[in-house]
């Protein structure tokens, strides 16, 4: 386009110089002043159309300058920019990085700890093992004395007493060590939907020939050899390692995990225990810790501050193994309670007590207001449920909706419930509980293979 402007340029400029020739001429003027004037005209124009020419490219070249300017600065953005995002993304990656060796150092210590309190068990059990020994050596001089003359018993006596717990404590601790925990699960649904919500974690041993010892049996001599929170510990590992897998698929199913007031109270597991839960906070709203209501009732400073640890990290608590109503609830809501679990014996009591002067069918309604859920549990027929449907409780728990079922290791999740149909359904009976002279029997036959 320009090279056929300077085209057109020169041509006037040549016309202009041939028609002012042409006009000197006809006024008379001699041919070389009419060519030297064309000449001229020539070249003045010809000198315009090279400022013309100048102006343009120095136009040009300032616009092309400009453009160029602009797109040094677009990339510079943008350069600055993609820095930015490397550096969040590099961020991002050096805290995850972070989180995972938090949370490994956590878990190890949380294993250290565990190792100590087996050692320390080791010791103790020794102990009580060599006492049990003394005295029941004892006991058999005096049996044997006293039926000396007499004929033989058919069958031998159980273990009672001291000899029993010593016993027992013997089991727990061998199981302990050879890892024969398992972890039932139990389901808990919404009501009246019946839909999956919960999972209760329960803690069972095993003795080695595979008969089950429950809480009811071991509690006690747990607690008092300083064992629960060792078993505690188990429970929360198993209880984040099944989340951590149901999550992958299920986001909106939740544990609740039982811990005892013993280990709240314990100095020396309960700080690496707030450490483990704060590595693993963003479990937050799945995992719920459930203390009976004895515990709630007599629990002292020490453990109503660990209590509050883990309430400030985002956990929350439930009640079970209610026994009255008269609740204070705002010191329940302060706490972070929940759930609270009560039995159709307990809330279907024609003298039921409930503090505040509520009626027991608006239970569950006021415990709502304080964002408080009332679960039933140990439900077990369908007239049960009709029954609770009347205190508007939230969620059902029971063997109408489904008994403990061990996790196994290589299994996801346990399988769903199935609806329950409408008609009355007997419940499964529940595992049956080990008896000492079993305990003592097992044992015999280990010593005997050995």
């Amino acid at each position: 386009m320009s090279n056929l402007t300077d085209i057109i340029v020169t041509t006037a400029c040549a016309a202009m110089a041939g028609a002012a020739s042409i006009v000197l001429l006809n006024m008379g003027a001699g041919v070389g002043v009419a060519g030297l004037t064309g000449l001229g005209v020539f070249c003045v124009g010809s000198q315009l159309q090279n400022v013309g020419v100048r102006r343009r490219d120095r136009s040009r070249s300032e616009h092309e300058m400009r453009a160029l300017k602009r797109a040094d600065l677009i990339n510079a953005d943008q350069l600055a920019q993609l820095d930015e995002r490397i550096c969040e993304r590099l961020g991002r990656i050096e805290a995850g990085i972070g989180e995972r060796e938090g949370k490994l150092s956590s878990e190890i210590k949380l294993f250290e700890t565990l190792l100590r309190q087996f050692a320390e068990s080791m010791v103790k059990r020794v102990q009580l093992i060599e006492a049990a020994h003394a005295e029941t050596a004892g006991h058999t001089r005096r049996l044997q004395a006293r039926l000396q003359g007499q004929p033989a018993q058919a069958s031998a006596t159980p273990l009672a007493g001291p000899e029993a717990d010593a016993q027992l404590l013997d089991t727990i601790q061998r199981s302990l060590i050879e890892n024969r925990i398992d972890l039932h699960l139990q389901p808990v649904v919404s009501l009246p939907q019946r839909k999956l919500r919960f999972y209760e974690a329960l803690t069972r041993l095993r003795t080695p020939d595979g008969a089950l010892i429950l809480p009811g049996q071991y509690l006690r001599v747990a607690e008092e050899a300083g064992l629960m929170s060792t078993v505690d510990n188990l429970l929360l590992f198993r209880c984040v390692q099944f989340i951590r897998r149901l999550t992958a698929r299920h986001k909106d199913v939740g544990v609740f995990c039982n811990i005892s007031a013993h280990s709240l109270a314990d100095a020396a597991f309960f700080p690496q225990f707030v450490d483990f839960m704060r590595a693993h906070r963003d479990l937050g709203d799945q995992i719920v810790f459930e203390l009976p209501q004895s515990s709630w009732d007599r629990m002292g400073q020490g453990e109503a501050g660990s209590v509050t640890a883990l309430a400030e990290l985002g956990f929350a608590f439930s009640m079970d193994h209610v026994t009255h109503l008269a609740f204070d609830f705002d010191a329940l809501r302060k706490r972070n309670v929940r759930f609270i679990k009560a039995s159709p014996a307990l809330l279907l009591d024609p003298d039921l007590q409930i503090g505040g002067g509520i009626r027991a069918e608006d239970l569950g309604l006021y415990l709502s207001r304080h964002g408080i859920a009332l679960v039933g549990e140990k439900i077990e027929t369908e007239r049960q449920v009709v029954d609770l449907l009347d205190f508007a409780i939230a969620y059902g728990q029971g063997y109408l909706f489904g008994e403990p079922k061990p996790l196994r290791e290589d299994a996801p999740e346990p399988a769903r419930p199935e609806p329950v149909a409408a008609a009355p359904v007997a419940p499964p009976a529940p595992p049956q509980p080990v008896g000492m002279a079993a305990l003592f029997q097992a044992r015999e036959r280990r010593r005997a293979v050995g």
